[in-house]
């Protein structure tokens, strides 16, 4: 993991996988906005792709990055799906607060500011959006509803909304380095919320509108909910679930 900065207060990963070129007027917008702040930021891209194939993603985080400021990027060969990117994203930020969300433009870029702004002002540990509203396909909101509800039937003392996909996730660096954090696949973002329940930590959620996926195929396969599942399970009675949490 990167040295954390005293200069960085907040650092945000964007997972950029297979964007390409698409990828360039959110991470635009999303540097516009972030400027309007009056302290040390950082946007880390994340172009990581798989070894042979024709991927433009890569040179495109690095041309962000060579043009605008307080960007860096990240373009290795993947050993991981989504979840080896992400934690590759929180490696590197060296920021007070780190976080993460797609780029593929679904996640609106105000989400971003009003999960900071939130953390923030009443010190929670970790704030994230739920979706009330979908803009997915009829395949995908079947997944996401068969998937939230396993997840509360596996684990019932979860107190969140149940969408535990959703982004961006916020959480404060120490946080981060607190959670033992292994999955390389989907898995990721419901493994982040479960070490959120054995660390027994403050959470916050606050609601968004997911956007249409309109530039490309969902890269989430029918195999994925069987992921999910065999995960679930295994977390469900691993040591890690009903490990005493460890001070701060």
């Amino acid at each position: 993991m990167s040295e954390p900065s005293n200069e960085i207060e907040f650092s945000m990963a964007v997972l950029c996988y297979r964007g390409g070129t698409d990828i360039i007027p959110f991470v635009e917008n999303f540097h516009k906005i972030m400027t309007m702040f009056r302290f040390p930021w950082e946007i880390v891209l994340i172009g990581n792709y798989w070894p042979g194939t024709e991927d433009s993603t890569p040179e495109t985080v690095k041309q962000l990055a060579t043009k605008l400021p307080n960007v860096r990027y990240i373009a290795e060969a993947k050993q991981g799906d989504m979840g080896w990117d992400a934690r590759s994203g929180l490696d590197a930020c060296r920021g007070k607060y780190i976080g993460f969300i797609d780029g593929d433009g679904q996640f609106p870029v105000e989400a971003v500011f009003s999960c900071f702004a939130k953390i923030k002002s009443d010190d929670y540990d970790l704030v994230k959006t739920y979706r009330v509203q979908r803009g997915d396909s009829f395949y995908r909101k079947i997944i996401s509803l068969a998937y939230n509800r396993l997840f509360r039937t596996l684990f019932p003392d979860y107190r969140g909304r149940g969408d535990v996909n959703s982004k961006p996730k916020i959480m404060k660096r120490e946080v981060y380095e607190r959670m033992d954090l292994r999955s390389d696949d989907w898995f990721f973002d419901a493994e982040i919320m479960l070490e959120c329940l054995a660390l027994k930590l403050r959470v916050y959620e606050i609601p968004v509108i997911f956007e249409p996926l309109s530039k490309r195929k969902s890269f989430v396969k029918p195999g994925a909910i069987f992921e999910f599942v065999k995960h679930l399970i295994a977390y469900r009675f691993s040591k890690r679930h009903h490990r005493t949490p460890s001070l701060r």
